[in-house]
């Protein structure tokens, strides 16, 4: 088993999963990642490994049970345990008024957002109540907590990744094992750069409520995230469990 701590994150191609895990490595993790886009996610893994820590990258798909399965099995079978896991893989659509979504649509993001969700979980609290400890952080979203014109579907699956979180931590309380959830307002990243255009051109707009106290015109930076993660993944964090963590300028006040 290894003696140093081991980190791992999905999604961890882009945006805030991968400057998440550069700051985790930063922080001296071993890490473990993995995404679908293996080209950037192999930039994350160099990245990585420039603070001098061993990284591996594993092209997955954590809404494919047998690849999530893989993802964990192969971390815990290299190091011995998992200290902690970024739950991070997730898509948003384009926004779109409920009587415009496909199905395809639909099963796009409920899959990417909810099911890889589920599975990395499952997955991953297996070996964490058998080794009875460990830190299961999963991404939510500001819009599983209040309302968004044309985002229906993410808004559903980042409610249900909330609901997930707090089933699980009650559930995993008693093996020593510690589930939470961050909740991003708008974080710039190339995703919703992309999104923000599309609203503008389209001319979606929000409710007054989204509308968050340190201004409309203030979106977060990634690094407003990397904090945030980094002391979820120390020990400072470790009277937190079913806490579902709001980093968004005061969006769902």
């Amino acid at each position: 088993m290894s003696e140093k701590r081991v980190a791992l994150v999905s999604g961890a191609a882009t945006g805030i999963g991968r400057d998440c895990s550069v700051q985790l490595a930063k922080d001296g993790f071993q890490m473990v990642l993995c995404d679908w886009n293996k080209e950037e996610g192999e930039k994350t893994l160099a990245l990585c490994r420039e603070q001098n820590v061993e990284a591996d990258f594993l092209e997955i798909n954590m809404a494919v049970e047998e690849q999530a399965e893989k993802f964990i099995r192969f971390a815990a079978e290299k190091y011995g345990k998992i200290d902690f896991y970024f739950n991070n893989q997730g898509v948003i659509h384009m926004p779109k008024l409920f009587e415009d979504i496909t199905e395809e649509d639909f099963d796009y993001v409920t899959n990417n957002n909810f099911k890889a969700c589920f599975f990395g979980m499952k997955h991953a609290l297996r070996v964490m109540k058998k080794q009875g400890y460990g830190h299961l952080v999963n991404t939510g979203s500001s819009s599983g907590i209040r309302p968004e014109t044309g985002f229906g579907v993410y808004s559903a699956t980042k409610h249900a990744v909330i609901g997930l979180t707090k089933d699980a931590a009650i559930e995993m309380a008693k093996y020593g094992v510690r589930v939470n959830s961050v909740c991003p307002g708008g974080i710039i990243t190339p995703l919703t750069i992309a999104v923000g255009k599309y609203m503008q051109e389209h001319q979606f707009v929000q409710p007054k409520a989204s509308t968050a106290l340190l201004g409309p015109a203030r979106m977060g930076q990634t690094s407003e995230i990397t904090g945030v993660i980094s002391f979820l993944a120390s020990e400072a964090s470790s009277y937190m469990t079913g806490a579902i963590i709001s980093v968004d300028g005061g969006n769902t006040q």
